[in-house]
């Protein structure tokens, strides 16, 4: 390979590296912190303001001479792949993670999303960047001055075309048919091959550490590693666990439990998920109407409904390996044939589709912390009462205080009734109705859609309460 396309590479290999490593920090914090807009623009902060600063720290360097050492060009490219390597190996690895994130849990007692991921970028992201962003103004003393403009224009050329590889190629590919764990290994590879091609000599001290990086990466994202965590899949759009303990089997969907079954009964083991059953499920089982429509937004392990042979289902989730994960390791036999699963985004699916249903069931609800930030709004909650039949009832599993200690649950509450009224709001759980800290607990709305529903308020002037009581059966 000529000088040339040895640097062109170098500089195409650097371009995926930084976009990749954008991408895979957005992912793996996923688990920890969610993926609100909050979150990511986070990352992307700390990825372009330390990439601006390299690139103007990378002009600006000169070749120095302290003593007997000189510190060349070459020399600083290696000490900054080495060292960026190093602490990338670390910062995207999900053992690391797991661990870093566990003792800031359980030394703050609390979660802030956006303070955790300012302190994961500050230790992994900020450093690392900052000096891969010298790479390509420092390889720019190797090109020839007479030729810059064209030369710039191939630099940029390369650069751009490694970023859209480190977007595509990284997310499409690798997440999706590897996994999230072996798009790492790839992008810390990449490193390592920076190094090696930077090196004068094959046995050398850097070559050498490029081989540890390498190892190392290997180490901390191998499939066994996977496994040692529970971990079953490891995608671009979730990390699934399954874990069992004592009668109990549970899925975990980016560190949340999405759901839990109670192996010697086959049914569904979280109190929330019993009563919905119980509530919404078994008076259409039993009842002597046709089949009813059910969409379950939100499918989680298929538990729901999960004897119902009688209903129609359709299960929503974006993830489109689920399915499989939940029959073949976590349900451990196929769903039934009457129900559908659609993998698909939730809104997506719910603007495209005519379908009607009598019952809507939400169960995609982490908490405040891990919330999906576009089902929350009102645009979404009128695309749920939408899809509903006249008649047709919604019922929506949230993590919300008890007794509205935090601007989260008062604020779901008021967007929900803004569109779907009247409104029943059933805490499934004990709590203590005067302690004003905040008790998360599972919260269930249910909804039935009437549009001859009266709107009429009593007042002193107008009050017609005693013709409206309910009649007696």
């Amino acid at each position: 390979m000529t000088p040339a396309l040895t640097l062109f590479l170098i500089i195409f290999l650097e371009g995926y590296v930084v976009l990749s490593t954008e991408l895979l920090a957005i992912r793996m914090l996923l688990p920890f912190t969610g993926s609100g807009t909050d979150t990511i623009s986070v990352i992307i902060a700390a990825v372009l303001m330390p990439l601006a600063f390299g690139y103007y720290a990378g002009g600006q360097f000169k070749t120095r001479k302290n003593g007997i050492h000189k510190s060349t060009v070459r020399q600083k490219l290696l000490y900054n792949l080495t060292v960026s390597g190093m602490i990338l190996t670390a910062g995207l690895s999900y053992p690391v993670l797991n661990q870093i994130f566990a003792m800031l849990y359980i030394g703050m007692n609390w979660a802030n999303q956006q303070l955790f991921t300012t302190i994961y970028a500050l230790i992994f992201l900020v450093y690392p960047v900052f000096l891969l962003g010298q790479t390509v103004p420092l390889l720019s003393n190797y090109f020839p001055r007479s030729r810059l403009p064209v030369m710039t224009g191939r630099i940029l050329f390369f650069s751009t075309i490694g970023s859209f590889m480190g977007s595509v190629f990284c997310t499409l590919v690798l997440m999706t048919f590897l996994g999230v764990h072996y798009a790492v290994l790839v992008t810390i590879c990449c490193i390592s091959v920076l190094i090696i091609l930077l090196s004068k000599n094959i046995i050398s001290r850097s070559t050498l550490y490029a081989a540890a990086i390498a190892l190392a990466a290997l180490g901390l994202n191998n499939g066994y590693m996977m496994r040692l965590h529970k971990i079953v899949a490891n995608n671009a759009y979730h990390t699934i666990s399954i874990d069992e303990f004592g009668t109990s089997r549970i899925l975990r969907l980016n560190g949340n439990t999405s759901a839990v079954l109670d192996k010697s009964t086959g049914q569904p083991y979280a109190e929330y998920a019993r009563f919905i059953e119980r509530t919404f499920i078994d008076p259409l089982i039993w009842n002597h109407k046709p089949p009813s429509d059910i969409l379950v937004i939100g499918a989680g392990g298929f538990t729901t409904g999960k004897t119902d042979n009688k209903n129609n289902y359709i299960y929503i989730d974006i993830d489109p390996v689920l399915k499989d994960i939940a029959e073949q390791k976590f349900l451990e036999e196929q769903i039934g044939r009457n129900k559908h699963f659609e993998p698909t985004p939730i809104r997506a699916y719910l603007n495209k589709t005519d379908q009607k249903f009598d019952l809507i069931i939400l169960d995609v609800f982490h908490g405040p912390s891990k919330t999906p930030e576009h089902l929350v709004t009102r645009e979404f909650f009128q695309q749920v009462k939408d899809a509903l039949k006249p008649g047709g009832m919604m019922a929506g599993n949230y993590i919300a205080t008890a007794n509205f200690t935090d601007d989260f649950s008062i604020n779901l509450d008021n967007t929900i009734r803004s569109v779907l009224s009247p409104l029943n709001r059933q805490v499934v759980s004990d709590y203590d109705a005067w302690n004003k800290r905040p008790q998360s607990v599972n919260v269930i709305y249910s909804y039935r859609n009437n549009p001859d529903a009266p709107r009429d308020i009593y007042t002193d002037n107008k009050n017609r309460s005693v013709f409206d009581k309910p009649k007696k059966n």
